[in-house]
């Protein structure tokens, strides 16, 4: 099974939600090494690297992570991203990502 999962940084508070079809140790350690290096070229325009040069840059990460869902099926697992970013647009996510995001899965709100 894949994770869906969403990462928090323990400084500030904002939140990133991601999925993956690797495991989530793989993943989440993807993000750390973004996140303590974000000016290595290759993690530049990685979202936790570009929020830990914008916002921390110099701090040590301070990040938690939370399995959020597991699925093996990698459409369903993107519909699962997509609804969590949807419904708590977590500020650390692309903000093009959410838009686009948002332009899917609006017929489908309930109000």
């Amino acid at each position: 099974m894949y994770p869906v999962y969403r990462i928090t940084c323990n400084i500030c508070k904002q939140q990133y939600v991601g999925e993956s079809s690797r495991s989530l140790h793989d993943r989440l350690t993807e993000h750390l090494r973004y996140a303590t290096h974000p000016e290595t070229t290759s993690n530049r325009d990685e979202a936790m690297a570009v929020h830990h040069r914008q916002y921390h840059n110099g701090v040590t990460p301070n990040l938690s992570f939370e399995l959020l869902i597991t699925e093996s099926n990698t459409i369903l697992r993107k519909v699962y991203e997509a609804y969590y970013i949807f419904n708590e647009k977590p500020e650390i996510n692309d903000k093009e990502e959410c838009k686009l995001l948002q332009r899917y899965l609006a017929p489908f709100q309930v109000s």
